[in-house]
C-alpha cells in the first residue's frame, strides 16, 4: 500500500476522516481473496485525485466494529464521507469506472445542491 491511502484505525479515526475538509473514500473490506484487486483500485484513484480526496482503508481490526457501528450489511463497501458527513455508499466489488463514477456523482450531486442553498442528507 502506498503512503497515498490512509489505514484507519480507531485511534486515528476522527482525525483521518471527520476532521479533515476534503471528501474521504473509505473502504470497508476484509482482508479475502478479491481484497489486492479493490486495494488496487484505491491506489489508482487515490493516485489520480491526491489533490482534492483522501482516500483510505480500515485496518482490518476495525473493519467488523465499523461495520456495527456505520449500520454496513456487507463488504467490500466504499463510503464517501465529507465535513464528516456520510454522503454515498456503494457495496459490491467494483471496477475502476464504476469507482470513479461513484464518486464524481455523489461529489457533483453535493455540489449542485450547495449551490442551489439545497440541504443534503446522509445515506
Amino acid at each position: 500500500m502506498q503512503n497515498l491511502i490512509r489505514l484507519i484505525r480507531p485511534d486515528n479515526f476522527m482525525d483521518e476522516v471527520f476532521s479533515v475538509s476534503k471528501p474521504v473514500l473509505l473502504l470497508c473490506m476484509p482482508h479475502d481473496a478479491d481484497f489486492p484487486s479493490q486495494l488496487k483500485l484505491m491506489e489508482d484513484i487515490a493516485g489520480q485525485h491526491k489533490s482534492w480526496l483522501k482516500v483510505g482503508m480500515l485496518a482490518e481490526a476495525f473493519t467488523e466494529y465499523f461495520k456495527n457501528k456505520f449500520d454496513i450489511p456487507g463488504t467490500p463497501t466504499f463510503l464517501i464521507l465529507l465535513k464528516g458527513k456520510e454522503k454515498n455508499r456503494m457495496l459490491g466489488l467494483v471496477d475502476l469506472q464504476a469507482l470513479e463514477n461513484f464518486i464524481l456523482e455523489t461529489l457533483r450531486q453535493e455540489d449542485v445542491s450547495a449551490a442551489a442553498g439545497l440541504s443534503t442528507h446522509s445515506v
